[in-house]
Protein backbone atom coordinates (compact mmCIF):
# COMPACT_ATOMS: atom_id res chain seq x y z
CA UNK A 1 0.00 0.00 0.00
CA UNK A 2 1.22 3.34 -0.52
CA UNK A 3 0.70 6.49 1.50
CA UNK A 4 -1.72 9.05 0.55
CA UNK A 5 -0.90 12.84 0.43
CA UNK A 6 -3.10 13.90 3.06
CA UNK A 7 -1.42 11.41 5.60
CA UNK A 8 1.64 13.52 4.97
CA UNK A 9 -0.07 16.86 6.06
CA UNK A 10 0.23 18.53 9.41
CA UNK A 11 -1.92 17.48 11.92
CA UNK A 12 -2.06 20.99 13.82
CA UNK A 13 -5.25 22.98 13.36
CA UNK A 14 -3.98 25.73 14.63
CA UNK A 15 -6.20 29.24 15.80
CA UNK A 16 -3.58 31.81 16.87
CA UNK A 17 -1.68 34.23 14.41
CA UNK A 18 1.43 32.41 15.50
CA UNK A 19 0.38 29.13 15.44
CA UNK A 20 -0.57 29.51 12.11
CA UNK A 21 2.93 31.46 11.42
CA UNK A 22 4.55 27.87 12.40
CA UNK A 23 2.34 25.94 10.54
CA UNK A 24 2.43 27.58 7.45
CA UNK A 25 3.92 25.36 4.74
CA UNK A 26 6.78 27.70 3.83
CA UNK A 27 7.99 28.49 7.26
CA UNK A 28 8.17 24.74 8.25
CA UNK A 29 10.92 24.56 5.76
CA UNK A 30 12.74 26.47 7.40
CA UNK A 31 11.98 24.51 10.84
CA UNK A 32 12.70 21.40 9.45
CA UNK A 33 16.07 22.45 7.98
CA UNK A 34 16.46 23.87 11.58
CA UNK A 35 15.74 20.28 13.02
CA UNK A 36 18.42 18.55 10.69
CA UNK A 37 21.31 21.26 11.09
CA UNK A 38 23.25 19.79 13.93
CA UNK A 39 23.26 16.54 12.31
CA UNK A 40 24.95 18.76 8.81
CA UNK A 41 27.41 20.13 11.11
CA UNK A 42 27.98 17.33 12.47
CA UNK A 43 28.83 15.29 9.07
CA UNK A 44 30.99 18.60 7.86
CA UNK A 45 33.20 18.36 10.76
CA UNK A 46 33.86 14.62 10.83
CA UNK A 47 34.35 14.59 6.59
CA UNK A 48 35.76 12.52 4.68
CA UNK A 49 38.92 13.89 4.88
CA UNK A 50 39.36 13.23 8.28
CA UNK A 51 38.00 9.31 7.79
CA UNK A 52 40.88 8.98 5.01
CA UNK A 53 43.55 10.18 7.29
CA UNK A 54 43.19 7.01 8.83
CA UNK A 55 45.17 3.72 7.74
CA UNK A 56 43.20 0.87 6.46
CA UNK A 57 40.89 -1.19 7.15
CA UNK A 58 40.25 1.45 9.40
CA UNK A 59 39.30 4.05 6.88
CA UNK A 60 36.76 2.17 5.03
CA UNK A 61 35.50 1.28 8.08
CA UNK A 62 34.69 4.67 9.71
CA UNK A 63 33.80 5.84 5.85
CA UNK A 64 31.07 2.55 5.61
CA UNK A 65 29.96 3.36 9.11
CA UNK A 66 29.56 7.17 8.77
CA UNK A 67 27.36 7.00 6.02
CA UNK A 68 24.77 4.82 7.90
CA UNK A 69 24.96 6.64 11.09
CA UNK A 70 24.70 9.70 9.76
CA UNK A 71 21.78 8.61 7.66
CA UNK A 72 20.33 7.23 10.84
CA UNK A 73 20.60 10.65 12.73
CA UNK A 74 18.99 12.29 9.83
CA UNK A 75 15.90 9.71 9.83
CA UNK A 76 15.84 10.61 14.07
CA UNK A 77 15.97 14.39 13.33
CA UNK A 78 13.21 14.39 10.91
CA UNK A 79 11.18 12.02 12.99
CA UNK A 80 11.37 14.49 15.74
CA UNK A 81 10.12 17.36 13.71
CA UNK A 82 7.11 15.36 12.42
CA UNK A 83 6.24 14.72 15.95
CA UNK A 84 6.55 17.60 17.59
CA UNK A 85 5.36 20.57 15.20
CA UNK A 86 3.08 18.48 12.35
CA UNK A 87 1.98 16.01 15.71
CA UNK A 88 2.21 13.00 13.22
CA UNK A 89 4.04 10.06 12.15
CA UNK A 90 6.76 10.13 9.75
CA UNK A 91 5.27 7.85 7.03
CA UNK A 92 7.53 9.22 4.32
CA UNK A 93 10.18 7.42 5.59
CA UNK A 94 8.52 4.20 7.37
CA UNK A 95 10.13 0.85 5.70
CA UNK A 96 7.13 -0.04 4.88
CA UNK A 97 8.24 -2.00 1.33
CA UNK A 98 11.58 -0.68 2.43
CA UNK A 99 13.70 -3.20 0.47
CA UNK A 100 10.98 -3.65 -2.61
CA UNK A 101 10.89 0.18 -3.53
CA UNK A 102 14.91 0.51 -2.75
CA UNK A 103 15.65 -2.38 -4.94
CA UNK A 104 12.99 -1.18 -7.55
CA UNK A 105 14.18 2.52 -7.90
CA UNK A 106 18.17 1.12 -8.48
CA UNK A 107 16.57 -1.09 -10.84
CA UNK A 108 15.30 1.81 -13.16
CA UNK A 109 18.81 3.88 -12.40
CA UNK A 110 20.49 0.82 -14.33
CA UNK A 111 17.84 0.56 -16.68
CA UNK A 112 18.63 4.30 -17.76
CA UNK A 113 22.34 4.21 -17.24
CA UNK A 114 22.96 0.74 -18.51
CA UNK A 115 21.04 1.83 -22.37
CA UNK A 116 22.72 5.04 -22.29
CA UNK A 117 26.64 2.85 -21.62
CA UNK A 118 25.43 0.11 -24.07
CA UNK A 119 24.30 3.07 -26.86
CA UNK A 120 27.17 4.78 -26.31
CA UNK A 121 29.28 1.43 -26.93
CA UNK A 122 27.73 0.61 -29.90
CA UNK A 123 28.17 3.30 -31.74
CA UNK A 124 32.17 3.37 -30.55
CA UNK A 125 32.06 6.60 -28.08
CA UNK A 126 31.89 4.06 -25.09
CA UNK A 127 35.18 1.86 -24.93
CA UNK A 128 36.77 0.11 -21.89
CA UNK A 129 40.33 1.85 -21.24
CA UNK A 130 41.09 -0.17 -17.96
CA UNK A 131 39.69 -1.24 -14.72
CA UNK A 132 40.40 0.67 -11.63
CA UNK A 133 40.56 -0.93 -7.72
CA UNK A 134 36.85 -2.40 -6.50
CA UNK A 135 37.63 -0.07 -3.75
CA UNK A 136 36.49 3.10 -5.89
CA UNK A 137 33.49 1.38 -6.49
CA UNK A 138 32.48 0.56 -3.02
CA UNK A 139 33.42 4.20 -1.86
CA UNK A 140 31.23 5.52 -4.59
CA UNK A 141 28.79 2.69 -3.14
CA UNK A 142 28.80 4.35 -0.06
CA UNK A 143 29.08 7.90 -0.74
CA UNK A 144 26.23 8.14 -3.51
CA UNK A 145 24.01 6.51 -1.10
CA UNK A 146 24.29 9.59 1.73
CA UNK A 147 24.05 11.69 -1.46
CA UNK A 148 20.78 9.89 -3.01
CA UNK A 149 19.07 10.10 0.84
CA UNK A 150 20.30 13.63 1.67
CA UNK A 151 19.18 15.69 -1.33
CA UNK A 152 15.63 13.86 -1.69
CA UNK A 153 15.41 14.18 1.87
CA UNK A 154 15.80 17.61 1.55
CA UNK A 155 14.42 18.35 -2.17
CA UNK A 156 11.80 15.67 -2.17
CA UNK A 157 10.14 15.17 1.13
CA UNK A 158 10.93 18.89 2.93
CA UNK A 159 10.76 21.21 -0.39
CA UNK A 160 7.80 19.03 -2.39
CA UNK A 161 6.09 18.09 -0.19
CA UNK A 162 5.28 21.42 1.56
CA UNK A 163 4.94 23.22 -1.55
CA UNK A 164 2.84 20.94 -2.48
CA UNK A 165 0.77 20.95 0.58
CA UNK A 166 0.16 24.76 0.42
CA UNK A 167 0.51 25.29 -3.49
CA UNK A 168 -0.65 21.84 -4.86
CA UNK A 169 1.10 18.99 -6.79
CA UNK A 170 2.00 20.60 -10.25
CA UNK A 171 3.41 23.88 -8.38
CA UNK A 172 5.46 21.77 -6.34
CA UNK A 173 6.95 19.84 -9.62
CA UNK A 174 8.19 23.11 -10.90
CA UNK A 175 9.19 24.37 -8.27
CA UNK A 176 11.19 21.33 -6.62
CA UNK A 177 13.08 20.80 -10.37
CA UNK A 178 14.01 24.43 -10.90
CA UNK A 179 15.45 24.44 -7.46
CA UNK A 180 17.20 21.26 -7.65
CA UNK A 181 18.45 21.91 -11.48
CA UNK A 182 19.99 24.53 -10.72
CA UNK A 183 21.31 23.88 -6.96
CA UNK A 184 24.08 22.26 -9.69
CA UNK A 185 24.69 25.31 -11.42
CA UNK A 186 28.26 25.85 -9.39
CA UNK A 187 29.59 22.38 -10.05
CA UNK A 188 32.26 22.07 -12.24
CA UNK A 189 32.09 21.95 -16.33
CA UNK A 190 28.46 23.35 -15.29
CA UNK A 191 26.26 25.61 -17.43
CA UNK A 192 22.77 27.08 -18.17
CA UNK A 193 22.02 24.08 -20.52
CA UNK A 194 23.07 21.02 -17.83
CA UNK A 195 20.37 22.66 -15.01
CA UNK A 196 17.99 22.91 -17.30
CA UNK A 197 18.46 19.55 -18.57
CA UNK A 198 18.52 18.46 -14.76
CA UNK A 199 15.00 20.07 -14.57
CA UNK A 200 13.62 18.31 -17.74
CA UNK A 201 14.87 15.04 -16.29
CA UNK A 202 13.72 15.12 -12.58
CA UNK A 203 10.53 17.16 -13.43
CA UNK A 204 8.35 14.09 -13.18
CA UNK A 205 10.70 11.79 -12.80
CA UNK A 206 11.68 12.47 -9.17
CA UNK A 207 9.08 14.47 -7.93
CA UNK A 208 6.19 11.94 -9.84
CA UNK A 209 8.52 8.77 -8.26
CA UNK A 210 7.66 10.61 -4.78
CA UNK A 211 4.01 11.06 -5.49
CA UNK A 212 3.29 8.10 -6.07
CA UNK A 213 4.84 5.97 -2.70
CA UNK A 214 4.79 9.04 -0.84
CA UNK A 215 7.98 7.50 0.36
CA UNK A 216 11.44 7.94 0.36
CA UNK A 217 13.09 4.93 -1.24
CA UNK A 218 11.88 4.45 -4.22
CA UNK A 219 13.00 7.99 -5.24
CA UNK A 220 16.12 7.19 -2.84
CA UNK A 221 16.91 4.43 -4.80
CA UNK A 222 16.48 5.81 -8.21
CA UNK A 223 19.04 9.33 -7.24
CA UNK A 224 21.63 6.62 -5.28
CA UNK A 225 21.63 4.17 -8.68
CA UNK A 226 21.73 6.91 -11.16
CA UNK A 227 24.67 8.38 -9.12
CA UNK A 228 26.50 5.27 -8.46
CA UNK A 229 26.59 3.42 -11.78
CA UNK A 230 27.52 6.53 -13.56
CA UNK A 231 30.18 7.47 -11.47
CA UNK A 232 31.02 4.31 -9.53
CA UNK A 233 30.77 1.76 -11.81
CA UNK A 234 31.01 2.91 -15.16
CA UNK A 235 33.59 6.02 -14.69
CA UNK A 236 31.20 8.41 -16.26
CA UNK A 237 31.44 12.41 -14.71
CA UNK A 238 28.27 12.91 -12.14
CA UNK A 239 26.49 16.62 -12.96
CA UNK A 240 30.07 17.54 -14.24
CA UNK A 241 32.28 16.06 -11.84
CA UNK A 242 35.03 13.39 -12.33
CA UNK A 243 35.24 10.34 -9.50
CA UNK A 244 37.31 6.92 -9.37
CA UNK A 245 35.35 4.58 -10.93
CA UNK A 246 35.81 0.77 -11.05
CA UNK A 247 35.63 1.10 -15.03
CA UNK A 248 37.82 3.85 -16.13
CA UNK A 249 36.53 4.43 -19.82
CA UNK A 250 37.08 6.33 -23.00
CA UNK A 251 34.72 8.63 -23.87
CA UNK A 252 34.30 10.12 -27.18
CA UNK A 253 31.80 11.54 -29.85
CA UNK A 254 29.42 14.21 -29.64
CA UNK A 255 28.22 16.13 -26.41
CA UNK A 256 24.79 16.03 -27.41
CA UNK A 257 25.01 12.08 -26.97
CA UNK A 258 27.67 11.53 -24.49
CA UNK A 259 26.99 14.77 -22.29
CA UNK A 260 30.59 15.84 -22.50
CA UNK A 261 32.13 16.48 -19.54
CA UNK A 262 29.13 17.20 -17.38
CA UNK A 263 28.14 13.23 -17.96
CA UNK A 264 24.92 11.89 -19.15
CA UNK A 265 22.44 14.08 -17.59
CA UNK A 266 23.27 16.58 -20.29
CA UNK A 267 23.05 13.76 -22.81
CA UNK A 268 19.76 14.65 -25.35
CA UNK A 269 18.87 11.11 -24.68
CA UNK A 270 19.24 10.64 -21.54
CA UNK A 271 16.89 13.52 -20.93
CA UNK A 272 14.63 12.32 -23.31
CA UNK A 273 15.02 8.59 -21.87
CA UNK A 274 14.89 10.34 -18.08
CA UNK A 275 11.17 11.95 -19.18
CA UNK A 276 9.77 9.23 -20.50
CA UNK A 277 10.17 7.10 -17.73
CA UNK A 278 9.10 10.15 -15.32
CA UNK A 279 5.91 10.60 -17.19
CA UNK A 280 5.05 7.08 -17.03
CA UNK A 281 5.67 6.96 -13.49
CA UNK A 282 3.85 10.16 -12.97
CA UNK A 283 0.60 9.04 -14.71
CA UNK A 284 0.51 5.91 -12.41
CA UNK A 285 0.64 8.51 -9.40
CA UNK A 286 -2.52 10.41 -11.02
CA UNK A 287 -4.30 7.05 -11.38
CA UNK A 288 -3.25 6.06 -7.64
CA UNK A 289 -5.22 9.79 -6.66
CA UNK A 290 -1.76 11.04 -5.01
CA UNK A 291 -2.53 14.88 -7.23
CA UNK A 292 -2.74 17.63 -4.95
CA UNK A 293 -4.53 20.43 -5.58
CA UNK A 294 -3.52 23.63 -4.17
CA UNK A 295 -4.92 24.81 0.03
CA UNK A 296 -7.32 27.36 -1.53
CA UNK A 297 -8.99 25.00 -3.47
CA UNK A 298 -8.69 21.84 -1.18
CA UNK A 299 -11.00 24.74 1.08
CA UNK A 300 -13.54 25.70 -1.61
CA UNK A 301 -14.05 21.93 -2.20
CA UNK A 302 -15.15 21.28 1.35
CA UNK A 303 -17.44 24.05 1.79
CA UNK A 304 -19.20 22.52 -0.88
Amino acid sequence: MFNSSSELFTKVIPVTWYGKTIQFPITRIFIVLLFLAPVTILANLIGLEFVRSFSEPYSSLLRYSRGLVFLILFILMYGLYTRYIERREPLELSFTKFYKELGFGVSIAFGLVGIMVLFMYVLGFYKIGSFGSLNNMSASFVTQMMVGFTEELIFRLILFKLVEEFAGSWIALIVQALIFGFAHITNPNASVWTSTGLVISDLFLFGGAFMLTRRIWLIMGIHWGWNFFQAGVFGMPNSGIDRPSWIEPIITGPEWITGGAWGIEASYIAIALCLLIGICIFKKAIDNNQLVLPVWRRNKLSEV
